[in-house]
């Protein structure tokens, strides 16, 4: 079984990214990223002087082990095909040789934030970054010494589709999507598609950051600050769903389905019950998780059930007094085959 690390830097002490560390070379280390559902990520080149410590065994890593298994049992794993560019990749010189005509984020020496770029050349220790257009990001155009990178990460799904040579800059459509902002938190959004509604919560087909299908979202009127049914970020998610949609990749954990069969909002009730679901009640702002084990009014009973990433809840709570209610996204689904009886591949700490 592969080894996986939690990856500390000196960012945030409690903010790690998990990965497989494929080399390292003069003062460089380069990482297969994964993410937090354990599928392929990213290649990460790093400096080692910049990674403050490695954890090999932790509860999280056996909950990401486990995770990786369903999903190569899934076909799942590796979406974006990263274990292709691995195979190519035997130094630092080879994996900036495969840089150039790519979309990136970076980080320089004695910085804390990230920058995406389009790398069109490196040469003579310089990378060059071209402007290009992107609804999502504010890239960065000019040169950079490689000297002054301390990290640099490539080759995920959402920077593959940035890429501008596979945009389509005059399509306009949103594809029926639309921004859901909170009163909570205005600045932040879910992206989704209205299923349906009653008079108190609306109930939407989430996409994630690249497009794909990512949960069934129950969010309540009154907690929403402003919904937005066009805007650049909405042509660029619609743009990258539809190049998705031409590899098969739309919809991984078949979400559409349960979608589907959803007219009312009695028909989400009916799916959710034996569910893990997460919740977030009003004035709160972390996610509690349980199994819902009934529905009575507007009573809801959850119960606990065995999870490696969260501490879930066992009681009962008012619908009322909810803000949003997830169910059926990747995550969800992942920890629901505890729950289903399909978790046998999980590793004991030590044998990571």
């Amino acid at each position: 079984m592969e080894k996986l690390y939690e990856i500390y830097t000196d960012a945030a002490e409690d903010s790690f990214e998990v990965g497989r560390l494929l080399f390292e070379e003069n003062g460089w280390q380069l990482y297969l990223t994964l993410d937090e559902l354990g599928r392929d990520d990213s290649l990460l080149l790093i400096r080692k002087s910049a990674v403050t410590r490695l954890l090999d065994q932790s509860d999280y890593l056996a909950e990401i082990q486990r995770r990786r298994k369903l999903l190569t049992q899934k076909g799942l794993a590796d979406p974006f095909k990263l274990e292709d560019k691995v195979t190519l990749i035997k130094s630092v010189g080879s994996f900036m040789d495969l840089l150039p005509g790519q979309v990136v984020y970076f980080c320089l020496e004695g910085e804390d934030y990230q920058q995406w770029g389009y790398i069109d050349e490196i040469s003579a220790g310089q990378v060059n970054f071209a402007a290009y257009p992107s609804g999502k990001y504010q890239p960065f155009a000019g040169k950079v010494a490689v000297s002054q990178l301390r990290r640099l990460a490539a080759f995920s799904g959402e920077w593959l589709l940035d890429n501008p040579k596979l945009r389509d800059t005059e399509d306009t459509t949103v594809d029926g999507l639309c921004e859901v902002h909170l009163k909570e938190d205005p600045a932040s959004f879910a992206v989704g598609r209205l299923l349906c509604a009653d008079d108190d919560f609306s109930l939407y087909l989430t996409v994630d950051e690249i497009g794909r299908d990512d949960s069934l979202l129950l969010v309540k009127k009154k907690a929403v600050d402003r919904v937005i049914d066009r805007s650049e970020y909405l042509q660029d998610i619609s743009r990258c769903r539809r190049q998705l949609k031409e590899r098969g990749l739309e919809d991984p954990f078949e979400v559409q389905d349960k979608a589907a069969e959803i007219k009312q909002m009695q028909d989400f009730w009916q799916l959710a019950a034996g569910q893990v679901l997460s919740f977030v009640m009003k004035d709160e702002e972390e996610a509690e998780y349980g199994i819902l084990k009934s529905k009575e009014g507007d009573a809801l009973s959850f119960e606990q059930y065995p999870s490696g990433k969260y501490e879930t809840f066992a009681g009962q709570i008012n619908l009322a007094e909810v803000d949003r209610l997830e169910a059926f996204g990747g995550e969800l689904i992942l920890e629901n085959d505890i729950v289903s009886g399909k978790d046998d591949v999980t590793p004991k700490i030590g044998t990571i």
